[in-house]
């Protein structure tokens, strides 16, 4: 039941987009994890601010889903639900980042522009094991990507915010 109302808020949520992966799941296998606990996270306007400021980018959204994989008491690590415009449609991504505040994994778990524009898995793990003390920037640290430029942007941005609303919740 769980998972049918997922897939239907995440079909409103992108405008009937592709959807590539249920969250839930990738965090559960991800972390290998037990359980997972979903937190939604509403940001008061000092903490967007500082969102924005911490990500280097202008952030809109104050409402966040957070996956919180866990073996017991332990966390495991987090799976960070963003959603980003990529040209004119959005893209919903889940970093999958560690108790170490590394990130482990990026998934996309919806996209509405062409499957073409998609960057590769291969790109994808340039990602894993940085943090925010990375700068985390398209053409700096991380590789552009030839096709899908506009997808590898808002991925990047995706990546730097997810890392640093973590810092900001304190979860």
């Amino acid at each position: 039941m769980m998972k049918l109302i997922l897939l239907f808020l995440l079909s409103i949520t992108t405008s009937f987009a592709q959807v590539l992966g249920d969250p839930l799941e990738l965090t559960q296998r991800t972390f290998g994890s037990k359980s997972v606990e979903t937190e939604n996270i509403i940001l008061n306007d000092s903490q967007l601010a500082q969102l924005s400021k911490a990500s280097q980018q202008k952030i809109d959204s104050k409402l966040y889903r957070i996956y919180v994989a866990k073996n017991g008491s332990q966390t495991l690590g987090y799976g960070v639900l963003m959603n980003k415009k990529v040209r004119t449609k959005t893209a919903i991504t889940l970093y999958l980042i560690g108790s170490d505040k590394k990130i482990k994994s990026i998934e996309i778990v919806a996209f509405n522009e062409p499957l073409e524009y998609l960057p590769s898995k291969t790109w994808l793990d340039v990602f894993d094991n940085k943090n925010s003390s990375h700068t985390l920037k398209l053409n700096q640290d991380i590789p552009t990507t030839t096709g899908a430029t506009l997808s590898a942007r808002a991925i990047t941005d995706g990546a730097r915010a997810a890392l640093e609303l973590l810092e900001i919740i304190k979860l």
